[in-house]
């Protein structure tokens, strides 16, 4: 799938300067004097940074507008918040199912790398994570691990509950435990990646809806989150 690029901001927000500067090339002006008539070359500087904040922005928005989709796709519980612009970055939050059943706790794995996965589909690139122990990887190794060790649904010895405090040194020297966490992690994406691609559009229309509010809560998401149902296309299976 070919990489998408800022839809319709790029153009938008392309100032007179930017315009007039292009333009002279093809007229013979110098690129200084068309420069000088719309200002000076500070202005080139801030365009350039308004730029490379729009593409951080639209990434943020296709990344968790996927979050949000997934969700609703997997009617994983509630969303009451969907934002751009937090000091950490953007988040998705609300309720969480409390039924935890092994289908249930897959399906939030795939939720939590569903961003990434649109990142890849349709930005075309993925962006490093933050490294916390709050980002979508940490979280996701996090609920894998617990998975394979505390919960009861590990095919090797599933009644065996292994509580750790350290699970990056137990995944650093249990080799075959770290096989079976990553392979949970490996499925969830493919999935989620799948699901991308199917619910694209659903994904669009809630990311540009985003890009363009930041932020999104209470009845006017409500009203939104109607219309990202309306445009998600049924499982096959």
């Amino acid at each position: 799938m070919k990489k998408r690029r800022i839809p319709r901001l790029s153009q938008q927000h392309r100032s007179k300067k930017t315009i007039a500067v292009e333009a002279a090339g093809d007229s013979g002006i110098s690129a200084e004097r068309a420069a000088d008539a719309v200002g000076s070359a500070d202005s080139l500087l801030q365009d350039a940074m308004l730029l490379r904040s729009l593409q951080l922005q639209f990434r943020m928005s296709v990344h968790e507008s996927a979050h949000a989709v997934a969700r609703l796709h997997l009617d994983l519980g509630t969303i009451v918040k969907i934002t751009i612009e937090a000091p950490e970055g953007g988040y998705v939050t609300g309720a969480m199912p409390g039924e935890q059943t092994e289908a249930v706790l897959t399906g939030v794995l795939i939720a939590s790398l569903a961003g990434r996965a649109a990142e890849e589909v349709i930005v075309g690139s993925v962006a490093a994570g933050s490294g916390s122990e709050s980002c979508d990887l940490a979280a996701a190794t996090a609920l894998a691990f617990d998975m394979e060790t505390v919960m009861g649904f590990s095919k090797k010895w599933p009644l065996l509950h292994r509580k750790v405090e350290d699970r990056t040194s137990l995944l650093a020297t249990d080799h075959e435990l770290a096989m079976r966490v990553n392979a949970r992690l490996e499925s969830a994406y493919a999935v989620a990646r799948k699901m991308v691609v199917n619910q694209e559009i659903a994904i669009d229309f809630l990311g540009e809806i985003l890009l363009a509010r930041k932020t999104l809560e209470g009845p006017e998401l409500d009203a939104v989150l109607d219309q990202v149902r309306e445009r998600i296309v049924a499982s096959p299976n």
